[in-house]
């Protein structure tokens, strides 16, 4: 008896999708759909599953094109949840790892050490699998009918950390979850509220149940001050006076909580009086209160307040631990000594351009100079030029001479440090330093030129006749050989000599080109660096009782040696052959280097 036509139709779908490939059956929709039997077929397919329906029927809705943004829309419900479930596998297969002590989060360095857990690495499979969530998080929510997931995935988190043995070592810090974790957790659980009369204070009720709860995992601060910034003004509202009540209230005080950080939002947005008495209170824990304040008192023309403020903040900034507000008059090379991020950087030389602008209004020009010579000083220490003409400028603007004197000898001291090679004693613990020298003459050519070239003179003759003063400042010596308008013919003539023995040192940004310029620009004659390495040359060879294989290191020196004397290169060689023999390597080398006699 032939089967009924409704029972074929049932059938026929899992046998064409037995029979084809994907690729086949997406041709065969691609002519039903131009033939326009799809569209035709609408009752039929609502009568038999309305989601089918509705999704075929956007899919085929004119005036959209069929492109990546439209698909999510064009998913089936059924399709939307089965997707939105293949993810939150992914989530819940890497909480699964935790408690493991050979789990993905468990981690060995070396196979004797116990492990330890690594809570950036969970935070950042997380966030991962988040990124993939979140696109269809709000359709989900609306399908899967699940208000609780996200609480309980917390304490899913929560007990797998707790669950390690004693033996793994567990880290100080919270598991922060990213960015997009943090967002898709927040969201979900506001979906479930938003609906109920005063969902803000209930919002902010359960996360602080769950803050309370989960004592391993924690927010992303960025993410969830973002998240309660886009929420609804209703909302807002209801939040920003639910946090003026307990427990909130002594939450909040922590400048690093996220209480303390959407109070300071919402005071932003709906209490501008009480934001800035927020900002004035904890100024000196972060620097970024600064700005509201320094903001308010330019408005109202109180330039003396603004000033205050900026020294406060740039204080806060550089974390100046004297009683009083760091001012522009001061040196500024000890914050310089150490690296800032980024956002640091220029902050401080906005905080310092505002500062002079203020100034300038407020009357005072001295003042105005001084941040813009600190702002110069900071952005190009190490380009002499630049600086040279920054005091020039500050003299203009009406800086005062005292102060420029400071700053100056200040700068000079820290451009003394970073010409000073690596290896030899900090310019600070030297009795004399020809970069000393050398910026004095730049600075000032008509006084300090001939002194220069007479203390170059000296120095050199220094290290030719006193055997300890060139051990221990060779390299400055180097230095200043490289750096002579005569170095391109000591290089022609030394060839072995400049490439093993003038060895370019990593001295900061332009420092090494400022000194090139400076001795350039001085037009000085007679200085004459060889005399010295001739002299004293033999004494930096590496000896090769300190080697055992190779022995380029002193084939290199040695044939520097050969170059610059000759005769106590002969003595050393003689020397080495008594010594050394039955080193075969060694002569290799020396002969390979194309050492003399090798």
């Amino acid at each position: 008896m032939p089967k009924s036509d409704s029972q074929s139709g049932k059938q026929l779908g899992a046998r064409l999708r037995a029979a084809l490939t994907d690729e086949q059956l997406s041709t065969l929709l691609d002519v039903a759909g131009g033939a326009g039997v799809l569209r035709s077929l609408d009752g039929a397919l609502r009568a038999a599953d309305r989601d089918l329906a509705d999704a075929v029927s956007k899919i085929l809705a004119p005036d959209e094109p069929a492109d990546s943004s439209t698909t999510a829309v064009e998913t089936s419900d059924r399709r939307a949840l089965e997707i939105w479930h293949e993810h939150w596998a992914a989530w819940e297969g890497h909480v699964a790892e935790l408690g493991d002590e050979q789990g993905a989060y468990a981690k060995h360095d070396e196979h004797w050490h116990p492990p330890y857990f690594d809570p950036s690495a969970l935070a950042e499979d997380l966030d991962g699998v988040a990124m993939k969530l979140a696109p269809g998080l709000d359709r989900a929510f609306a399908l899967a009918a699940d208000p609780g997931l996200f609480d309980e995935a917390l304490a899913e988190i929560d007990r797998g950390i707790d669950g390690y043995p004693d033996w793994v070592q567990m880290n100080e810090d919270l598991c922060t979850l990213g960015p997009h974790a943090t967002t898709c957790a927040l969201r979900w659980i506001w979906l479930g509220l938003a609906a109920k009369p005063a969902a803000g204070g209930l919002f902010v009720e359960r996360l602080w149940k769950l803050e309370n709860e989960y004592e391993q995992v924690t927010w992303n601060g960025e993410a969830a001050g973002r998240f309660f910034a886009g929420l609804p003004e209703e909302a807002s509202r209801e939040i920003h006076t639910r946090l003026g009540a307990p427990p909130f209230v002594e939450g909040s005080d922590e400048v690093r909580s996220l209480w303390h950080r959407v109070r300071v939002i919402y005071e932003q947005r709906f209490d501008s009086a009480a934001h800035l008495r927020t900002c004035n209170e904890n100024l000196e824990r972060d620097w970024r209160y600064g700005e509201p304040l320094i903001a308010a008192a330019t408005v109202r023309r109180d330039f003396a307040a603004a000033e205050r403020y900026v020294a406060r903040t740039l204080s806060s900034l550089l974390r100046y631990n004297v009683g009083e507000p760091w001012q522009p008059e001061e040196p500024l090379w000890e914050a310089k000594r150490y690296g800032r991020m980024p956002e640091e950087e220029r902050a401080l030389l906005d905080l310092l351009g505002r500062w002079a602008a203020i100034a300038e209004a407020g009357g005072s020009r001295a003042r105005a100079a001084s941040c813009r010579l600190q702002q110069a000083l900071w952005t190009s220490a190490d380009d002499w030029p630049a600086v040279f003409a920054a005091f020039a400028d500050f003299r203009s603007r009406g800086g005062e001479a005292a102060v420029g004197e400071k700053l100056f000898g200040a700068w000079r001291v820290w451009a003394v440090d970073a010409c000073t090679p690596s290896g030899e004693p900090p310019a600070g613990q030297q009795a004399e330093s020809w970069v000393r020298w050398l910026i004095d003459a730049r600075h000032d050519p008509t006084s300090c030129r001939l002194g220069l070239g007479e203390h170059l003179e000296a120095w050199i003759e220094r290290c030719r006749t006193h055997a300890a003063f060139f051990g221990r400042h060779w390299r400055s010596l180097a230095l200043l050989t490289r750096s002579l308008p005569q170095h391109e013919q000591i290089k022609s003539e030394y060839s072995a000599f400049a490439t093993h023995v003038l060895l370019t040192q990593n001295l900061p940004g332009k420092c090494a080109q400022s000194v090139r310029e400076a001795l350039a620009s001085l037009e000085l004659t007679g200085i004459a660096p060889m005399p010295a390495w001739s002299e004293r040359l033999h004494t930096l060879v590496p000896s090769p009782a300190n080697s055992s294989a190779l022995y380029t290191a002193q084939a290199g020196w040695m044939k520097a040696l050969s170059e610059v004397n000759r005769p106590r290169y002969e003595a050393l060689i003689a020397r080495w052959r008594t010594e050394f023999s039955r080193r075969r390597n060694l002569w290799k080398d020396l002969k390979t280097c194309g050492c003399p006699g090798c």
